[in-house]
C-alpha cells in the first residue's frame, strides 16, 4: 500500500493551507506535515485548524524542536491536539538546525541525550502518568496532565524522530 501524504511550508497563505488539506483528505492522503523549522510559522496553530477542517487524514508537525518547549507545555499541546483530532495526531519533533539555534542563544549540546529525554517524557505524559525524572535537560517532579474536564485514558499521538 502506498503512503502519500502533503507536506506544508510557508509559501501558502495559511487560509489556502485549509483547501489543501482537505483536497488530499478527499484524494486518500494518509497525513498532512505542517513544517516548522525556521522562525516564519509555528506548526501548532495551523495543525490545530487542519484537524478541525478534517475527519480522517492524520496531522503532523514537520517538525518542531524539542529546544524551544518547556516539556509540559509540549505535553499539553498535543494532548489538547489529540482531544481535537482523537487519533489522528503525529509529533515530528527535530533537534532544529544549528545556525538558528545558536542565533536565538541555544546551545544544542548533546542533542541526542536531549531527544531521548524529550521523547521519554512526553511519552510517558500523554500515557497519563504521573512523571518524575531527573535527567540532563528535563528535570520534573510529579507532573501529570490534567485531564480534568477531557479524557483521562493514554493518547494515540504518534512521535517521530
Amino acid at each position: 500500500m502506498e503512503r502519500v501524504a502533503l507536506y506544508l511550508q510557508d509559501s501558502h497563505d495559511l487560509r489556502d493551507g485549509l483547501d489543501y488539506v482537505r483536497y488530499a483528505e478527499e484524494k486518500g492522503f494518509e497525513a498532512v506535515w505542517q513544517a516548522e523549522s525556521r522562525l516564519v510559522r509555528d506548526a501548532v496553530v495551523p495543525m490545530a485548524a487542519y484537524a478541525a477542517v478534517t475527519k480522517k487524514i492524520k496531522v503532523g508537525s514537520g517538525v518542531i524542536n524539542n529546544w524551544t518547549r518547556n516539556i509540559g507545555l509540549l505535553a499539553a499541546t498535543f494532548l489538547t491536539l489529540d482531544d481535537l483530532a482523537p487519533g489522528r495526531i503525529i509529533c515530528g519533533i527535530g533537534a532544529w538546525w544549528a545556525p538558528l539555534a545558536a542565533n536565538v542563544g541555544i546551545t544544542r549540546r548533546n542533542p541526542l541525550t536531549a531527544m531521548r529525554e524529550t521523547v521519554e517524557v512526553l511519552r510517558r505524559l500523554l500515557n497519563m502518568e504521573r512523571v518524575t525524572f531527573h535527567g540532563e535537560f528535563h528535570h520534573v517532579e510529579g507532573i501529570e496532565l490534567d485531564g480534568v474536564h477531557g479524557r483521562r485514558e493514554p493518547r494515540d499521538v504518534q512521535i517521530m524522530i
